[in-house]
């Protein structure tokens, strides 16, 4: 891409507004260039500096200079002491690769699909990705090019303007289609990517088109080719697909807020393409978060000082699936009142904010790097000094991918659920940073994996300190904060649900000296069969366990025969979805009741206390002296007292 029409293309669409307008603060107003002399730009609320990146990615520092940087990986887009954001760039696609053959672009091309932004001066604030999840360019055909003939034209190329067949300029090729199937005398059209649209009848022949001409799309009104498809939606696991917002060109939205994906799933681009929606906080609070017109997603931010930084996310691209796939373009402002800290604190691939662009590349220690204009020269400043390692990484990985998935090339990964890499085990190190927030979990967990885990405590006291003292500023949003791990979290027919008033689980005892958690529901989805109570098991620890449950069941002739039966449950509040059913002991003049025993086998059980043995009937594994066991043995009433339930 030529890099003056790269810098062209961002000052033609940073547009700014005054900071005392309507609270809609869409960044309608006149045009305004992108400068080259300083903290003199503005954008939204924000007086200062402005800087971004555009296409596939066309980078533009604050200082102006301008380049490509087109590797694919976690890059840090800028760090100073207001902000830590990073980009996950990723392949354009199979088909786009095909289409620039020749130019040159030896290392490839990719597009930003997720930015992630840490707010440094207030902790409280969560870390905030906006992404499009697995939206991946296809191999196949293009979802809205199905049943067209590509690079093909007519001969003669249209029916003329006598029959209304001369070329008109239409926004989509759906639009052309539809133009001819409202001409009585069309049965074929072409379709440009320069817009054109041209309209034939049978007498036209179909041909290819000049390679040295715009893209054409050749379709008949007995194909498929121009009519509505229907739109491929985010491809990503653990929630994505029933979470995401849907913004113009039907691109998916994913927000996460500390690594926790958001229930976006009300925003439809469909119902209304205006207004504001507020994703996080409302206006004026000292941060807020609004999705514009479906298609722009902003981050205001009050410094310390009063003034404003401003950071604004636009949707571009044709769609999931389709040639030049769902990205973000980026802008943002750095206000003048700190300009002095940011000329001195900011690195990253959008330079020092300093006036000088012949520093705008460095090392991440700061040191200056002579700036070079070749595609590989730029690819390899980047993935040389702006790659995100594991430990660093604040991206909340989509599905159930990991860092390996998104990383760069060349940046190693440390698997931590390959329990032969680390010197602790898996269970032991997610138990043991799992109170870090998201920002330092990841470091916390290789600590651990290469060095265990012995200087953990002495860092996540004052962690706590302020997880505890500065709540979470989480003012009247659109939809609900969510920050739970597990979405079964809240247990639901558990013993005095089931029976109003009563407590039909009773704890008769334990061995080992682990006490069973306060208030802690063992068993859920609680019902009653005919001599049989059901239930599932819950896990009440904070790291995953190995439970056994020993019960009674039923066998020929009314014998009760005991059985061991094993879960899996992942840390609390996680749950088990496999249900039990355990027979009733009946004797005369005692309610019918039965008799189960759990051994919990988990890090989060103190091997230091005294230990449970686990029967032997269970067949249990040895576990690792790290792996405390405890057993807690249950009477639980067969019914309700008075035959009565919920």
């Amino acid at each position: 891409m030529n890099l003056n029409f790269a810098a062209f293309a961002l000052a033609a669409t940073a547009f700014g507004v005054n900071a005392e307008t309507a609270p809609t603060n869409n960044l309608r107003g006149q045009q305004r260039e992108l400068q080259t002399n300083g903290f003199h730009e503005t954008l939204g609320r924000c007086s200062g500096a402005m800087c971004g990146m555009w296409g596939d990615p066309h980078m533009v520092t604050c200082d102006g200079l301008t380049y490509d940087c087109q590797g694919i990986g976690i890059f840090t887009l800028m760090e100073n002491h207001v902000y830590n954001i990073q980009a996950n760039f990723v392949d354009v696609g199979a088909r786009e690769h095909v289409l620039v053959q020749g130019w040159g672009l030896t290392k490839g091309a990719s597009i930003t699909n997720d930015i992630m932004i840490q707010y440094k001066p207030d902790s409280s604030v969560p870390v905030m990705q906006f992404g499009f999840g697995e939206v991946e360019g296809y191999e196949e055909e293009v979802p809205s090019e199905v049943g067209c003939n590509t690079w093909t034209t007519f001969h003669p190329v249209d029916m003329g303007d006598a029959l209304d067949g001369g070329r008109t300029c239409e926004d989509n090729l759906e639009a052309c289609r539809a133009r001819c199937d409202a001409n009585p005398d069309c049965t074929q059209f072409s379709y440009w990517a320069d817009c054109g649209c041209h309209l034939n009848n049978d007498d036209a022949v179909m041909r290819p088109s000049n390679r040295h001409w715009p893209r054409a799309l050749a379709g008949t009104t007995d194909s498929n080719c121009g009519m509505p498809v229907e739109p491929i939606t985010v491809a990503g696991g653990d929630g994505e697909e029933a979470n995401h917002g849907t913004m113009r060109n039907q691109c998916p939205l994913l927000m996460y807020l500390d690594g926790v994906l958001q229930d976006l799933s009300h925003i439809n681009s469909q119902t209304s393409n205006n207004g504001v929606e507020y994703l996080y906080g409302q206006y004026n609070d000292d941060t807020y978060v609004e999705l514009i017109n479906k298609d722009q997603v902003h981050i205001s931010q009050k410094l310390d000082d009063g003034e404003w930084s401003e950071i604004e996310l636009r949707r571009t691209g044709h769609g999931p699936g389709e040639l030049w796939s769902c990205h973000w373009d980026v802008y943002l402002c750095l206000p003048a009142s700190q300009q002095t800290q940011f000329e001195d604190s900011t690195i990253g691939l959008l330079g020092t904010p300093n006036g000088n662009t012949q520093d705008d590349w460095m090392t991440r220690d700061g040191a200056s790097i002579a700036v070079l204009s070749s595609h590989e020269d730029t690819y390899n400043y980047c993935v040389d000094n702006w790659c995100v390692s594991q430990e660093d990484s604040i991206m909340a990985y989509h599905g159930d991918s990991t860092y390996d998935d998104h990383k760069c090339e060349g940046e190693d990964h440390i698997d931590i659920s390959d329990d032969t890499k680390c010197i602790l085990s898996y269970d032991q190190i997610k138990y043991k940073c799992k109170d870090f927030p998201l920002t330092t979990r990841y470091a916390c967990e290789i600590d651990c994996c290469l060095g265990g885990c012995d200087h953990i405590q002495e860092v996540i006291d004052p962690i706590e300190d302020i997880i505890v003292n500065q709540p979470r500023n989480n003012p009247e949003t659109n939809f609900e904060y969510s920050d739970e791990t597990c979405e079964d979290g809240d247990l639901a027919g558990t013993s005095t649900d089931v029976c109003p008033g009563s407590d039909i689980v009773k704890l008769l005892k334990s061995k080992g000296d682990e006490p069973l958690p306060a208030d802690a529901d063992v068993f859920y989805d609680i019902t009653f069969g005919q001599g049989t109570v059901n239930f599932k098991v819950a896990n009440p620890f904070g790291a995953a366990a190995k439970v056994f449950v020993k019960h009674e069941k039923e066998s020929v002739n009314n014998f009760l025969d005991p059985t061991c039966e094993e879960l899996d449950i992942d840390a609390a509040p996680c749950t088990g979805d496999f249900t039990l059913e355990v027979a009733c002991k009946d004797y005369d003049d005692i309610d019918p009741f039965a008799l189960v025993t759990v051994y919990f086998a988990s890090v989060a059980v103190s091997p230091l206390n005294e230990q449970a043995v686990i029967d032997r009937c269970c067949e249990p594994d040895e576990y690792a002296p790290a792996v405390g066991i405890a057993e807690y043995t249950f009477e639980v009433q067969c019914g309700c007292p008075g035959g009565t339930s919920s």
